[in-house]
């Protein structure tokens, strides 16, 4: 299917995940057979319905420090990533807007698009998609050869050969235009929650999460799992690549087997620094405490509700649009932002200085615009972004 090509997932931590929903959350399988079955969503108390009860579980937390969104991304092994940020989106729209903590402890990964089309969700800043490399090999040179989809490698594995480089050039498997196609849907401070059992495509989406600068990263060990691959299986090789005498054959008894395909690399600060073997290393450091352990994470929780209430809650939204004399009238309302650019059609139109509250901008040149973004700064820092349909 869509994904096949772009996972990124440890294979027991998902089996794991699986057996611990069956033995100790039943009501999630519960939830999975009743939308099976045409019915509504359903959750356990204190939870939000989702249409993916075995995806996300979202609640609101109470803490010393106030009242917080909570979602948890059990995996992103999913068939439909657009459905998965689709659910992503209205669920942290359902939540408080004050702050919210995303935590994917325990995630084995699975869709790279799933887990990179998240992230712009969550912030202003345009993402750049982690970018990949094979390992310049003359195999993988047929392989890429064969393929049209992997076409993007040949010219820098064909150059090895003379610069003697280990590895290709390093291209994204995420489209940077699908990357930042929605935008920014939740403008309050974000934490990230990690532990060593983050994998592949939760690897991805912490790095970006910080390469990006969304958020701070509270993480319970010392990095995540440190295994940022593109993961195919051994039926890929015999199935989708037309090679000429294949060194390819079927194991016996149909067993099957895995491998890390294609490295992937950091952006940002961290530009060019692998993430496979090395990981996300956390902002900050969370040592769970006994309570955490059988009072249900109350101190790890309690520090992110911390975190979360020293950093501002921003607002940002189209109050009302209307076109008059060839010129768009916005009528925008926000919160500890300072000033507003806006966009047609990813063209400037104009940048005003703004008040606390509600304030009016006119942009001239409006007739055939079917697209307005307003970007809001705070001293001079990209800290929210909005994008509405004309």
């Amino acid at each position: 299917g869509e994904e096949a090509r772009v996972l990124g997932v440890d294979y027991e931590s998902e089996e794991i995940g699986r057996a611990k929903v069956m033995l100790f959350v039943p009501h999630v399988i519960e939830q999975q057979q009743a939308l099976a079955a045409g019915q509504a969503p359903r959750s356990a108390a204190g939870e939000v319905a989702s249409t993916m009860p075995e995806v996300f579980t979202a609640r609101s937390v109470e803490t010393p420090s106030g009242t917080f969104g909570h979602i948890r991304i059990h995996t992103f092994w999913v068939r439909n990533s657009s459905a998965f940020v689709a659910e992503f989106v209205r669920l942290i729209g359902i939540l408080p807007q004050n702050g919210l903590i995303v935590d994917v402890r325990d995630n084995g990964g699975g869709s790279v698009w799933a887990s990179e089309l998240t992230l712009q969700t969550l912030t202003a800043r345009h993402i750049t998609p982690e970018p990949f490399q094979f390992i310049n090999t003359p195999l993988n040179l047929r392989i890429c050869r064969s393929s049209g989809d992997l076409e993007p490698w040949v010219p820098s594995m064909e150059q090895a050969v003379e610069t003697g480089a280990a590895f290709s050039a390093a291209l994204p498997l995420t489209p940077e235009d699908r990357a930042n196609q929605i935008g920014q849907q939740y403008f309050g401070p974000v934490v990230l929650i990690t532990n060593a059992r983050c994998y592949s495509a939760t690897d991805m989406f912490a790095a970006g999460f910080q390469d990006h600068r969304i958020g701070i990263v509270l993480g319970t060990d010392d990095n995540t799992g440190a295994g940022g691959a593109n993961v195919w299986q051994q039926g890929d090789f015999l199935s989708d690549f037309p090679l000429t005498a294949s060194p390819y054959r079927p194991l016996p008894n149909g067993a099957g087997m895995r491998v890390s395909i294609r490295r992937s690399l950091r952006v940002g600060e961290r530009s060019g620094t692998p993430l496979e073997d090395l990981g996300v290393v956390p902002d900050e450091r969370h040592r769970m405490t006994r309570r955490d352990l059988l009072e249900g994470n109350v101190d790890l929780l309690a520090r992110a509700g911390e975190l979360l209430a020293a950093q501002p809650v921003r607002e940002l939204n189209i109050a009302d649009v209307a076109r008059a004399d060839g010129s768009l009238r916005l009528k925008v309302r926000t919160s500890n932002i300072d000033r507003v650019d806006v966009y047609l059609d990813r063209r400037p139109g104009a940048s005003v200085d703004v008040p606390d509250g509600q304030a009016e901008v006119t942009v001239a040149g409006a007739t055939a615009a079917r697209a307005v973004r307003v970007e809001g700064y705070a001293v001079g820092e990209l800290v929210a972004s909005r994008t509405m349909p004309l």
